[in-house]
């Protein structure tokens, strides 16, 4: 069966926010040979909608933060084309079926859609629904440490590495 995606112009990586778990760094980190701070980032949640049990309290600002990849398009986009799929972020592999199994491909145009019925999500639920309660326990650990540092990121990953970290 064809790639749903190749009958895309990768809108979904280009013009939105992808928002990862320190898993997904992890990963991608081990099968880029890139260093996180290369590709990942803490950004401003001004998203519409998000989990808020994966926001990350900085309380310096004021805002609150999710761990998403650094650049639009994304960092692995490359001829509209992920160039990391087989280690891209459990969201990324998963898009566009939401958690619940439902598609939500209303970015993607027709035929892929209709295509992505027929093929289904590239991995199952149950390990990125995991991946995601163990990326929630890290958050919610860094939110009650008080006067919050710049070292986020490296807390988020030594804890994620710290858990277990598998290369799914």
């Amino acid at each position: 069966m064809a790639n749903p995606c190749s009958l895309c112009d990768a809108n979904c990586c280009k013009s939105y926010t992808i928002t990862v778990t320190s898993f997904d760094v992890l990963r991608l980190s081990k099968k880029t040979g890139k260093k996180p701070e290369e590709f990942a980032t803490l950004s401003q949640a001004r998203l519409l909608a998000f989990d808020p049990d994966t926001t990350l309290d900085m309380s310096d600002d004021g805002w609150v933060y999710l761990l998403g990849i650094r650049s639009h398009p994304c960092f692995f986009l490359k001829k509209n084309r992920c160039s990391a799929h087989e280690s891209a972020p459990m969201s990324c592999r998963r898009y566009p079926f939401q958690l619940d199994g439902k598609l939500n491909a209303r970015f993607c145009p027709f035929a892929s859609q209709i295509l992505f019925r027929l093929k289904g999500p590239d991995i199952k639920t149950d390990p990125m629904v995991q991946e995601l309660e163990l990326h929630k326990k890290i958050v919610k650990e860094w939110n009650k440490l008080p006067g919050k540092k710049a070292e986020c990121m490296d807390f988020l990953l030594s804890k994620a590495r710290g858990m277990g970290y598998r290369d799914i």
